[in-house]
């Protein structure tokens, strides 16, 4: 299922269930009930290279020939060095809901709404404002993705790169929350908001397991069944003389010289009536071998001696078992 472009941001309060008033209730119904919200953070930066932002749609347009507004902004801009790719930038609100990733930018209003199999990999990326110093203040992390956003079976997109994006929670500058004081910093939780990110992500992409290829599932159309030694008509694997393979339909090699084939659950109708009668097979004779179908009488059994051994002045015969 590919994203979805979305025109209008979604409220954390009418179109989700909060995780915890899921978790601590029985649901009337598992059908037609609201997504439950995992995570919800209103202040997050998406970075993407230059060269893949627009893939995305909710990055803003830059005005005129001039980008510069769309770069990385200070402080975790400070992270990325001269040799790193030109990221791109937008601040979004973010919601981890059970059914979908929801990113929405206010800015340009447009948001998406990515699939959980479309994320092929996402994991813990550790930025450091100066090499050297430990300090916690110096110090983020964010949440690294890479998303195959191409509809599968396409043939035009295999080989393509996948489209890395970063999501970093920032402290929100006093433009943006009139409550706040002084220059742009590192959020002491930003390391928390984007671990409890991380882990709400993976949550539900557990929820949603990468759908079964159909070539895995479908397999070969010969399925191998293992017959030892006899001399028969069929396929032999190679390399395993005496061995051979089964047909397409899953069933059984050809029967062994003597056999009269395998009678099971499923083939019995071909070789009995509804009242139990013999019908035979073609190829299949119905006849049963000397002796068989016949009660032998315990003086036929012990002929030759007691319990098969034989009569004789230095044998201990073994006492004779009673009835």
């Amino acid at each position: 299922m590919p994203p979805t472009v979305i025109r209008t941001c979604p409220s954390a309060d009418d179109d989700f269930q909060p995780l915890s008033e899921y978790q601590a209730q029985t649901p009337n119904t598992f059908f037609d009930s609201k997504p439950i919200l995992y995570y919800h953070d209103e202040n997050v930066k998406a970075w993407v290279s230059g060269e893949q932002h627009e893939q995305l749609y909710f990055f803003s347009k830059a005005s005129g020939d001039d980008d510069l507004a769309l770069y990385p902004t200070p402080p975790e801009s400070r992270a990325l060095k001269d040799g790193d790719k030109h990221y791109r930038e937008e601040k979004v609100e973010v919601f981890v809901a059970s059914h979908k990733l929801i990113i929405f930018s206010h800015k340009s209003g447009t948001g998406i709404e990515i699939p959980y199999p479309s994320i092929t990999l996402h994991a813990i990326k550790n930025f450091r404002l100066e090499e050297g110093n430990d300090d916690a203040s110096s110090k983020f992390i964010s949440v690294y993705m890479q998303l195959e956003l191409s509809s599968s079976g396409d043939d035009e997109d295999e080989g393509s790169d996948p489209l890395e994006l970063f999501l970093i929670p920032y402290k929100a500058s006093p433009r943006e929350n009139p409550s706040a004081e002084g220059a742009p910093a590192i959020d002491p939780l930003s390391a928390e908001r984007a671990t409890a990110l991380f882990n709400q992500i993976s949550a539900c992409s557990n929820l949603h397991p990468d759908p079964a290829d159909e070539e895995e599932e479908d397999g070969d159309d010969e399925f191998d069944r293992i017959v030892f030694e006899g001399n028969v008509e069929g396929s032999e694997i190679d390399g395993l003389p005496g061995v051979l393979r089964g047909d397409s339909s899953g069933g059984l090699p050809p029967p062994m010289p003597g056999s009269s084939g395998w009678i099971t659950a499923d083939n019995v109708d071909q070789y009995f009536d509804a009242d139990g009668n013999w019908i035979g097979r073609e190829g299949v004779s119905g006849e049963l071998g000397d002796g068989a179908g016949r009660v032998r009488g315990r003086d036929e059994v012990e002929q030759d001696g007691v319990n098969g051994l034989q009569n004789g002045e230095d044998v201990d015969p073994k006492r004779p078992r009673t009835e």
